[in-house]
């Protein structure tokens, strides 16, 4: 499993970067916001951090 953000919700809020304990994500500029994007999704662990930490509800794990 790995994280998907819908960036139709995303704010940039950048939560799910700072929690993340696998470095799944990196900080990229999109649509001149600042936004967490999935860069390694083979290291995720499947904590959920991201996903509880979202105050948008922009995340959610899929299956690979």
């Amino acid at each position: 499993m790995h994280p998907v953000i819908d960036y139709k919700k995303c704010t940039g809020a950048l939560a799910c970067y700072e929690v993340c304990p696998a470095e799944v994500f990196d900080i990229e500029e999109i649509d001149r916001v600042k936004r967490a994007v999935v860069a390694r999704p083979e290291n995720c662990i499947e904590c959920n951090q991201c996903v509880e930490a979202c105050p948008e509800d922009a995340i959610e794990l899929i299956e690979d």
